[in-house]
């Protein structure tokens, strides 16, 4: 290779402030870089080396071929994971916001369903609930028998938002026993009853008399037959038979004034009978009306306690171990929507809830193994736990699914290290999925590049 050099113009630089000077170099004959024999031996191709490369490239290449068929490995799907109990606790919310009045309970405590765990500040105050209840179950026992026994609590005791209600169930209370004791309508009544059974005597004699008479009436209706035809044959005169007919009229009169007298009687003791059951019908209305006041009463102040109860009382949703989810004392203002407990229920066994994106979702199947870390529990110290997916919701929420995994050894993690159970501990969650051969890989990579194209 020859180099070819040209003039070349250098302009000199002086210091001192002059004008600089232009000089030209002369050019140089070409210059010989390479010797003959270097030429030959570039020009030649070493055919050896080149097919023992290829062959060796080509061998690396079908070794990664079977290599990547052979190499394969899962994918890894993470996501967040809650530890909870098969049925979940049972949080404790309150209704209504205020200053906590009273607690009730304290941290893991043993609870029953319906236990009072703590009261809201109100005006009705909670120890006059069994005062209630009491009195509530004392008038349904008195509605189905009005000689049970009903104490009222003393005048000095009030009930705040259900004092109107509970005054109304005394008054209706108070009347009714008043009603039942009215000593006018018990007097009227035995009167009318006196005077229906006297009547009902009267009735009896009447008939007795109407069917004496009417016999006296049959014979002298004989007697006067007998005369007029004596009369007709001239064996009595006119004015003698005259007085006989007179006598027979006077018969049929009497007959007619013991009929008369038995309708008036008859028509009497209807009018007291109907004066009775008007006086029955009366009584048993009121009666009827100040029953049913109480009766509604009852359901008034039960349906305001069971509201009180549910705003103002906090009491336990389940049987379980109580767990405090904030530090709560006495006197301290409560918001509504804030989750102060929740209840753990017993012997139920550990799983893990978690929710995993639909993204690569495909790949997660019922079975596959998962490896937990808990976020209160570092892994490096106490290791992660292990398990299996045990059910996938068919239906997302959102971009979602809902994964429950079963915990084959429980809290106990592969340090051998078993961790206390704690309500709804977070952590992440790893799921292996079904190995994939490393040829696959970069095939599905390929494709999915071209397709882009």
């Amino acid at each position: 290779m020859e180099i070819n050099v040209k003039d070349i113009e250098i302009e000199s630089v002086h210091l001192n402030g002059s004008e600089p000077e232009t000089f030209l170099i002369p050019p140089r004959p070409n210059l010989e870089l390479r010797s003959e024999e270097v030429n030959e031996i570039l020009s030649k191709r070493p055919a050896g080396i080149i097919r023992y490369g290829l062959t060796v490239i080509a061998a690396l290449g079908v070794l990664g071929l079977v290599a990547s068929w052979y190499i394969k490995y899962p994918e890894i799907i993470k996501s967040s994971v809650m530890i909870t109990t098969e049925k979940p606790p049972f949080k404790v919310i309150p209704r209504a916001s205020g200053r906590l009045q009273k607690l009730l309970a304290k941290p893991n405590q043993e609870v029953k369903q319906g236990d009072f765990l703590a009261e809201i500040e109100n005006t009705t105050r909670l120890e006059n609930l069994p005062v209630l209840q009491t009195l509530s179950q004392q008038l349904k026992n008195y509605l189905q028998n009005t000689s049970s026994k009903v104490s009222f609590p003393s005048n000095a005791l009030t009930f705040g938002d259900l004092q109107a209600e509970y005054n109304s169930l005394l008054k209706n209370y108070q009347e009714s026993e008043r009603l039942m004791g009215d000593a006018i309508y018990q007097q009227r009544r035995t009167i009318l009853t006196q005077q229906i059974t006297d009547y009902k005597k009267m009735v009896v004699i009447n008939n007795r008399q109407v069917d004496l008479n009417n016999e006296e009436f049959n014979n002298a209706e004989i007697k006067y037959n007998a005369d007029k035809k004596l009369y007709q044959e001239k064996v009595y005169g006119k004015l003698e038979y005259l007085n006989l007919e007179n006598a027979f009229i006077q018969k049929k009169k009497e007959k007619e004034t013991y009929a008369k007298t038995l309708v008036e009687n008859s028509l009497t003791l209807s009018d007291r009978q109907k004066q009775l059951s008007e006086l029955d019908f009366e009584f048993v209305q009121k009666t009827r009306t100040y029953r049913d006041n109480i009766q509604q009463s009852i359901q008034n102040i039960d349906n305001l306690l069971a509201n009180w109860q549910q705003n103002f009382v906090i009491t336990a949703p389940s049987d379980g171990e109580l767990t405090f989810l904030k530090d709560l004392s006495e006197n301290q203002t409560v918001r509504s929507g804030d989750t102060l407990f929740a209840v753990l229920p017993k012997n139920q066994p550990v799983v893990a809830m978690a929710n995993v994106s639909a993204q690569n979702f495909g790949k997660v199947k019922v079975g596959q193994q998962v490896i937990i870390k808990l976020v209160n529990y570092p892994f490096e110290e106490y290791g992660s736990l292990s398990g299996n997916i045990q059910e996938i919701e068919p239906t997302p929420m959102g971009n979602q699914y809902r994964v429950k995994i079963k915990l084959s050894d429980g809290l106990k993690t592969n340090y051998d290290k078993t961790l206390p159970f704690r309500a709804e501990m977070q952590g992440s969650l790893e799921i292996i999925t079904d190995d994939m051969r490393l040829l696959e890989r970069t095939f599905y990579g390929l494709r999915k590049m071209m397709n882009q194209r």
